[in-house]
């Protein structure tokens, strides 16, 4: 014989933990005004409190399990039910089961294997439903389970967990215990007591909850992690799966609802994604407006930062200053590589910038204070700002041609949907849309990092605040084709042309695995709000918790994950996220200052933060190189690697500025700092005036600080501005050039 268990192995519910039932009861109860309002808004509580109070009351009178009827009589002594009420709530207990019953297919299938060989099946369940409730739910969730001896310890006041149910099922089966065959998920139930009755017990596990779900006391959160352990029940998850189920898929669908919801309210009928972290909402979206049938039209359209921030490029210094501020300068390592933020060649580039970045070779390291330099003199340069908007210009009109072709202006009612960043992409965009579209363009986001102006198009922000390392949420919208490069034409139509997805993309099954999970997620999720009528409104509060789960303190083969996936925060090229940081890495960089500070020059992954917070011990070990980095063992270490690597190691200023004839303007820590850098030997430096516009007429470390009116007596190659402060920098820098100092002698610092 072959007895088979039933909840959580034949069959399930749609929530996390059974009492995720009274949860949904209870939204239900807040709607029917003829109940209590203590009832109503407490009805959870009351509901678990009256199964314990009757369980206690079965024991005193040597029971071992309780019906339905004994709970609802202890809940009874609320005083909060009238006549009548009590019957209605057992009849509404059991519609909800009813309507979130869920089959387990595979142990289904097991069970009917069984019956076409011929073998006599039972089921048995330790359940305080009443048999025939539970006869209603088995069929619904299978009908070939209709008809087979069903023991339930409501109906016999013994449990499986005591083994007294096991006693009954073989005295009414004559059951021979060495032939009989118990299949459950409860280890203590349908394992070990079965075994100390000499029953061979055949374990199906449930999935169950992973040690980082814990749902909250709401109904939303009960069915987010009963959808997550459905869809990782249904297969073999690895990693990727997991991330899809429990992660994504709960951290996406709030948005993706809300972006839906919002447009509904606001009359928005057209929504646009834009490719690739729209690639996957997109999707979802799909699902959710096909089973809901919403009047709302979806488009996946291509774009990207490399493909629509300089053909939107207007040529101005203002526009130039935000284009550097948001285009990730920290990745580009060289010259050439500063080039490509520009698109253009590094000998073009050469021809705009000043001694010494000119004759730099193409792929000298390039120090932070470069690139701010650089950025300097290039967004002063009208004629570099000239070139830049020509050599834009037949991708820009190739970008109008595609809106206009892919985007119906017909009237207002679209929107395009984003996902996180600064918004600095679609405002530009929004610029170039207004050369040809006098309405309102919306942009939906999950999640803005600043907070932009609205005078170009308007910002719908799904979750605002500052959640630690937002921008993983790029790493849980994956595509399948590589970043949109620009576009060309073909047979009258425009074209993305898409990049190659390169050795450091995701393989195509884990990708596959990955959306199929958080697909799969969605389609539960969404069946389970529509069965109950329940539709609150989407909520920031899960997704931010589980984004500061995967940011903080993720599993650590969820970590994996995310480490070994390409990324790229300026989608010029995809280095791994964060693979493990070794030791060696992190002294180059917090003790020896190894790559002049840059800590890319140190560690390939994207993510220094992050490796630190996954790699196991990391973090520790990174504080104590801090630690011994300030104290004069550190100091001494700094000094000796800065002698054997050529004196350029731990440099505050680059040392190609501090050679020839140079003035340091600035007496603080900074300035005091690069004086004595520039008298070090083998500085280069031929000629020294240090200024200060208040320290003026003192000594420091033997040098002599001047008025810096003592500039225009002296011949120098170069200013540069020794200050902490980009205000402080600024103003000096102002004063220079109203002393007719040229702008390509003044240099930051």
């Amino acid at each position: 014989m072959h007895t088979f268990d039933i909840f959580d192995t034949l069959i399930t519910r749609t929530t996390a933990r059974p009492e995720g039932i009274f949860l949904l009861m209870e939204e239900k109860l807040r709607r029917m005004e003829e109940y209590a309002p203590y009832l109503r808004e407490n009805f959870h509580d009351l509901r678990k409190g009256a199964e314990e109070l009757a369980r206690l009351q079965a024991r005193e009178e040597g029971k071992e399990e309780v019906t339905l009827d004994e709970i609802y009589r202890a809940l009874a002594t609320t005083a909060s039910l009238r006549d009548g009420q009590q019957e209605a709530l057992k009849k509404l207990e059991e519609e909800t089961e009813y309507e979130n019953i869920l089959p387990i297919p595979a142990n289904i299938r097991l069970l009917k294997q069984y019956q076409k060989q011929g073998e006599h099946i039972a089921l048995i369940s330790d359940m305080y439903l009443p048999p025939q409730t539970i006869c209603g739910l088995l069929k619904k969730a299978a009908p070939a389970l209709t008809g087979i001896p069903l023991y339930v310890s409501c109906a016999y006041g013994k449990t499986k967990g005591s083994g007294g149910l096991f006693g009954v099922v073989k005295i009414r089966e004559q059951a021979s215990c060495e032939h009989w065959i118990h299949h459950g998920d409860n280890l203590h139930g349908d394992a070990e007591v079965p075994q100390r009755l000499g029953i061979t017990a055949s374990p199906l596990p449930w999935e169950g909850l992973k040690e980082y779900e814990h749902p909250e006391q709401d109904a939303y959160s009960q069915l987010s992690a009963g959808a997550s352990v459905r869809v990782r029940s249904e297969t073999v998850c690895t990693a990727a799966g997991e991330t899809g189920s429990s992660f994504a898929g709960p951290i996406l669908y709030p948005y993706v609802r809300w972006v839906l919801e919002e447009s509904i309210k606001r009359g928005i009928n057209r929504l646009y994604f834009i490719a690739r972290d729209g690639w996957i909402l997109y999707r979802m979206a799909e699902r959710m407006i096909r089973v809901r049938s919403l009047p709302i039209k979806t488009a996946y359209i291509c774009g990207s930062r490399k493909a629509w921030r300089l053909p939107c490029f207007d040529g101005s210094e203002e526009a130039f200053a935000k284009l550097l501020r948001w285009s990730n300068l920290d990745e580009a390592l060289t010259l050439k590589e500063l080039a490509a933020v520009f698109a253009m060649d590094v000998l073009t580039l050469k021809q705009y910038l000043p001694l010494p970045f000119s004759t730099m070779g193409d792929d000298v390291p390039l120090h932070a204070v470069d690139r701010k330099n650089i950025g300097a003199f290039l967004g002063e340069n009208s004629g570099f700002l000239r070139a830049l908007v020509k050599s834009a210009e037949p991708q820009r009109r190739l970008l109008i041609r595609y809106l206009c072709q892919e985007v119906d202006l017909s009237d207002e009612h679209f929107a395009f949907v984003e996902l996180s960043g600064t918004g600095y992409t679609q405002k530009s965009l929004a610029r170039l849309m207004h050369t040809f579209y006098t309405g309102t363009i919306r942009n939906f986001y999950f999640k803005l990092d600043t907070v932009p102006g609205e005078e170009d198009c308007v910002y719908l922000n799904f979750c605002p605040g500052n959640i630690p390392r937002s921008y993983m949420l790029e790493l849980l919208c994956r595509a399948p084709h590589g970043q949109t490069a620009g576009y060309r034409e073909e047979a009258g139509r425009i074209i993305p042309v898409l990049e190659e997805r390169g050795e450091a993309a995701l393989s195509a099954s884990v990708l596959e695995e990955y959306c199929r999970a958080v697909l799969s997620y969605t389609d539960s999720m969404t069946q389970a709000l529509l069965k109950n009528d329940f539709m609150p409104a989407p909520s920031p509060i899960l997704p931010a918790k589980y984004l500061r789960l995967i940011a903080s303190e993720p599993p650590r083969h969820i970590a994996r994950f995310f480490q070994d996936m390409p990324f790229s925060g300026s989608g010029r090229k995809n280095t791994r996220f964060a693979p493990d940081i070794t030791r060696r890495e992190i002294r180059d960089i917090y003790i020896f200052g190894k790559g002049g500070g840059d800590w890319r020059r140190c560690y390939q992954g994207n993510s220094l933060d992050y490796a630190l917070v996954v790699t196991p011990g990391a973090a520790a070990y990174a504080e104590k190189c801090l630690h011994i980095s300030r104290t004069a063992i550190g100091r001494r270490l700094k000094e000796l690697y800065e002698r054997l690597s050529g004196g350029t190691a731990t440099a505050l200023c680059p040392a190609a500025y501090l050679k020839g004839n140079i003035v340091i303007y600035g007496a603080g820590k900074v300035g005091e700092a690069y004086m004595k850098q520039a008298k070090k030997k083998g500085s280069g430096c031929t000629g020294l005036l240090w200024v200060d516009t208040r320290l003026h007429g003192q000594k420091k470390a033997g040098m002599l600080i001047h008025p810096p009116q003592a500039i225009r007596e002296r011949s120098c190659q170069r200013i540069i501005i020794a200050v902490h402060t980009q205000k402080a920098a600024r103003e000096i820098r102002e004063s220079l050039l109203s002393m007719g100092i040229r702008r390509e002698d003044i240099f930051y610092g």
